[in-house]
C-alpha cells in the first residue's frame, strides 16, 4: 500500500509512517503519530493485535502503521483517528535528552531532535518558498543561475575575516566570505544580470545573536546601471515578489504559530543617506552613534533609525545609503559629487542589517587606485584586476542574508532560530 500523509488522510484503508509524539496508555492505548505534514490519533484496544508490539514503544519511535481511518466528532486535530491492522517499528528511542525547559546550547547539541515541531518545520518550509519565490523572481526577469567556487585563492575583501585552508596541494586558499569577485566576473563575461544562492563563510569572533560564521545567501549583480538606486531598485521588487508570496501562501499557517499577519511590502522602501540618519537619531532620538563606529551605524542606530522609519514612514524596512569610502570596500564606486562618499547602501530591516549592496567601480586604473588607497597591495590582486583589463560594464548588486530576514520575519531573538545547524565560533558540532 502506498503511504498516506496525514495532512491527506480521509476515511478508509490507509498506511501512515512517522514517529511517536506521544503514548496514553490506560484501558486503552492513544497514539500520537506525527509525519511533516501533521498529527493523527492512533487508537489501539487490548484485543487489536498490534497492541502487543506497540507497548514496546516510547516516545520519538518511528512507525509505519496501516489501518482504517474514520471520523469522530470525540476525537481532536482534526476530528480523524486511525485504528490499525500493522504496527511496524522501524526504531526505538531512548530517553530524549530535551524538554520544554531546556536551555539553547543543549538544543542546538540535540539540534534534530530539537526540530522535530510542528512550528520548527514551518519555519523550513517557509524557508523553502522564500529561496523557491526568489528563483521565480529571477526566472521571471532574465536573470542567469551562477555557482562560484567556494574554496579560492582570493580574498573578496583583502584578506579580513577569511578562514584560510591549512594546506590546499601546497598553495594558499580560503573559503570565501561572498561571491562578491567572481559575480563581477560573470558581468565582464556578458551575462547582464546573475543570482545565486550560497554558502557563505566569515571568520567573524562575534556572539551576537545576528552573526555566524557560515550563512546563506542571495547574491545578485547586474550591468549597465545609472547607480546604486537602480540596484535598490532590484531588491525592492525581489523582495516585495518573495515577501507577498509567502503571506498569500502561508499567512493562516502563520498567524495559528505566531498570532499575528505576515507583513507585506506594498510601498516604496525609504532611502536616507547615513548623514541623514546620523541628524535624525541625535536630533529626533536623542542617541549619537559612538565617534568610533562613525562612518556606519551601531546596532543601537540601526534599531532607532528602524523605529524612526515604522514610525514616520510606516515602513519595516529601510535603506541607509552613500556610506564613507573609508568605511566601505574597495571595489564600492565612488561619487562624483563627492568622491569621500560612496554609491553604497545597507538595507535594514527591523533594526538589523540584512543587506549590503552598491554599484561597483568598473574602471581599471580607479580601482587599482582604491585598492592601494586601502592598503592593500594591488600585486595580490592582480588575478581580481585581470577581469577589468579587457572591458567592463558599469555594474552593482547585493548580497541578502536569508537566515537574518528570516529571523526578523518571524520576530525570533537569534539567527540559531533559523538556522538548520548553526555555525559559530564556539558551534562546530553537531
Amino acid at each position: 500500500m502506498q503511504r498516506t500523509y496525514i495532512k491527506d488522510l480521509t476515511e478508509g484503508e490507509c498506511l501512515i509512517k512517522g514517529y511517536v509524539e506521544t503514548i496514553r496508555d490506560k484501558k486503552i492505548m492513544f497514539l500520537v503519530i506525527r509525519d511533516v505534514t501533521g498529527f493523527v490519533q492512533v487508537t489501539i484496544e487490548k484485543d487489536n493485535p498490534t497492541y502487543d508490539e506497540a507497548k514496546k514503544l516510547t516516545p520519538h519511535s518511528f512507525v509505519a502503521i496501516k489501518g482504517k481511518c474514520v471520523y469522530s466528532e470525540y476525537v481532536r486535530n482534526g476530528g480523524k483517528e486511525i485504528y490499525p491492522s500493522e504496527l511496524q517499528i522501524m526504531s526505538i528511542a531512548d530517553l530524549i535528552p530535551l524538554n520544554a525547559e531546556s536551555g539553547q546550547d543543549l538544543r542546538m547539541d540535540y539540534r534534530w531532535i530539537d526540530l522535530r515541531d510542528e512550528k520548527k518545520v514551518f519555519m523550513f518550509r517557509i524557508m523553502t518558498a522564500f529561496e523557491r519565490l526568489a528563483i521565480e523572481y529571477f526566472n521571471k526577469n532574465g536573470f542567469i543561475e551562477i555557482h562560484t567556487p567556494k574554496i579560492t585563492a582570493l580574498s573578496s575583501e583583502g584578506g579580513s575575516e577569511v578562514f584560510e585552508l591549512k594546506n590546499y596541494f601546497g598553495q594558499k586558499a580560503y573559503l570565501t566570505q561572498s561571491p562578491q569577485l567572481y559575480k563581477q566576473m560573470s558581468m565582464m563575461a556578458g551575462f547582464d544580470r546573475t543570482f545565486e544562492i550560497g554558502e557563505y563563510f566569515r571568520a567573524n569572533p562575534s556572539f551576537t545573536s545576528r552573526h555566524d560564521t557560515e550563512f546563506t545567501g542571495i547574491d545578485v549583480e547586474v550591468s549597465f546601471i545609472e547607480s546604486h538606486h537602480d540596484v535598490m531598485d532590484i531588491e525592492e521588487a525581489l523582495l516585495a515578489h518573495v515577501i507577498n508570496g509567502v503571506k498569500a501562501e502561508f499567512n493562516d499557517e502563520y498567524k495559528k504559530y505566531f498570532g499575528t499577519d505576515i507583513i507585506t511590502l506594498d510601498y516604496k522602501i525609504p532611502r536616507i543617506t547615513l548623514t541623514e540618519a546620523y541628524k535624525i537619531l541625535k536630533d529626533e532620538m536623542n542617541y549619537e552613534v559612538p565617534r568610533a563606529l562613525k562612518g556606519d551605524l551601531d546596532p543601537d542606530g540601526e534599531k532607532l533609525i528602524c523605529k524612526y522609519a515604522k514610525e514616520k514612514y510606516g515602513s519595516d524596512f529601510v535603506f541607509i545609503i552613500d556610506f564613507p569610502a573609508k568605511a566601505r570596500a574597495f571595489y564600492s564606486m565612488k561619487k562624483d559629487d563627492d568622491p569621500t562618499l560612496t554609491k553604497t547602501y545597507d538595507l535594514l530591516f527591523k533594526g538589523i542589517e540584512i543587506t549590503s549592496g552598491a554599484q561597483r567601480e568598473h574602471r581599471y586604473e580607479n580601482l587599482k587606485q582604491n585598492i592601494e588607497e586601502n592598503g592593500i597591495n594591488p600585486e595580490t590582486m592582480s588575478e581580481y584586476l585581470d577581469f577589468f583589463r579587457y572591458g567592463a560594464p558599469t555594474h552593482g548588486g547585493f548580497g541578502l542574508g536569508i537566515t537574518r530576514t528570516l529571523v526578523k520575519l518571524f520576530d525570533l531573538p537569534s539567527v540559531k532560530d533559523v538556522t538548520f545547524l548553526f555555525r559559530g565560533p564556539s558551534r562546530l558540532k553537531p
